[in-house]
C-alpha cells in the first residue's frame, strides 16, 4: 500500500511539472510572438519615415540642381563679383633639411 502512495505521489508530482512547464512554454511563445510582432511594426514604421525622406532628398536634389543651373555670369556680375585681374599665390619652399639615414 505504502508503494502505491509513493508511487501515486510521484505521478502526481510528474504531472504537475509536466503541466507548468507547458504553461511556462506557452507564456514564453507568447512573449516571443509578441516580440517579433513589435519588431516587425516597428520596422515597417522605419521604412515609412525612410520613404519620407528618401523623398525629400530627392526634392532637395532637384531643387539644388535648378538652383545651380539658374547661376551664370551675368547673375554674379548683378550681385557684384568681378572679374580677377591680379592674381596671387600662396609658394612654400621645400625643406632643405630632410635626410635619408640607411643602416649598414
Amino acid at each position: 500500500m505504502t508503494k502505491t502512495l509513493t508511487k501515486l505521489h510521484k505521478e502526481k508530482i510528474l504531472v504537475w511539472l509536466l503541466a507548468t512547464s507547458i504553461v511556462s512554454m506557452a507564456i514564453l511563445y507568447m512573449f516571443l510572438v509578441n516580440g517579433a510582432v513589435f519588431n516587425v511594426v516597428a520596422r515597417e514604421d522605419i521604412e515609412n519615415q525612410l520613404a519620407t525622406i528618401n523623398a525629400r532628398v530627392s526634392e532637395l536634389e532637384f531643387e539644388y540642381i535648378g538652383l545651380r543651373n539658374s547661376i551664370t555670369i551675368q547673375y554674379a556680375y548683378d550681385r557684384g563679383f568681378r572679374d580677377v585681374t591680379n592674381t596671387t599665390f600662396a609658394e612654400r619652399t621645400p625643406r632643405s633639411n630632410l635626410s635619408l639615414n640607411v643602416a649598414e
